[in-house]
């Protein structure tokens, strides 16, 4: 081993057959050849210890990030030759017609001679300048004698004390709580690109007003739930408050209950009976 150790004599000794006399001569150079030493060696450990999962990841399954490289497919990506091919079938109906032609070749500005010749092609959009329609009710009331009362008629459009309508609680909920989509995700799309303005207090009102219309419906399945000759039950974790909660699901083949509850074991069916 030369007086100075460089980088590539280090590498060279530092290993099993390292002897103390080497050690010490590494030592004697100074720090920065302990520390370039050290390195050297974290290297040649990790180069010969295994791959191990990450702490955060679940026991048995490797992160995808250490996963070795998928060898290369040689077949050809995409339909084979003489495969029928698929897209989007031609729609149902015709709302509006519009004609496309030439005035002049694109490529020279020539003038073109009039063929008959035509292709048809079909595109479905959402419609330009979405807005939401605004109706004003008017609600007669009158007397009624026998009951001794003035009554009205229900406005179906809208939940009892409700602003906003029907439609806009249904898709707004089933944004939130079926596709798992933020509050104010849900704000900025309606108040953007349906030129709706909403706010996040205004939808949970909604929402509260929804689940206690629909809330019978729920206590219905519960009780056929309850009275299943076979019922199936399956857990997962579900944050709420920044808890852990559990939503169990009981199914079989005619009907669904969600629930969420604190427990994970046998308490939760009882939570299910009460």
């Amino acid at each position: 081993m030369s007086t100075t150790c460089t980088e590539v004599s280090l590498d060279d000794v530092l290993g099993p057959s390292l002897t103390e006399r080497q050690a010490r001569k590494i030592y004697r150079q100074g720090e920065e050849a302990v520390v370039m030493g050290f390195l050297i060696m974290a290297g040649k450990l990790a180069a010969l210890s295994p791959s191990k999962p990450a702490p955060t990841a679940p026991s048995g399954m490797v992160p995808p990030y250490q996963k070795p490289a998928a060898a290369k497919s040689r077949k050809k990506p995409g339909a084979q030759p003489g495969h029928k091919g698929h897209h989007r079938a031609p729609p149902d109906r015709i709302d509006q017609r519009r004609d496309h032609r030439l005035p002049c070749c694109p490529d020279c500005q020539g003038r073109l001679k009039r063929c008959e010749a035509t292709r048809t092609r079909y595109v479905e959009d959402i419609p330009a300048g979405i807005a939401p329609i605004v109706t004003e009710h008017t609600i007669h009331r009158d007397w009624c004698p026998r009951c001794k009362k003035l009554v009205e008629p229900r406005v179906p459009d809208a939940l009892p004390g409700a602003r906003l309508g029907n439609r806009t609680a249904v898709m707004t909920g089933w944004m939130h709580y079926g596709l798992g989509n933020t509050i104010s995700q849900i704000v900025e799309v309606f108040n953007y690109h349906v030129q709706m303005k909403l706010t996040g207090g205004g939808l949970v009102h909604l929402w509260g007003r929804l689940q206690e219309a629909l809330f019978p419906w729920y206590e219905q399945i519960q009780a056929e739930a309850l009275n299943s000759a076979v019922l199936h039950a399956d857990e997962t974790s579900w944050r709420v408050a920044g808890k852990t909660h559990w939503l169990w699901a009981f199914a079989n083949q005619d009907l669904t209950y969600y629930m969420i509850d604190r427990s994970r074991g046998c308490s939760a069916t009882i939570t299910l009976s009460l």
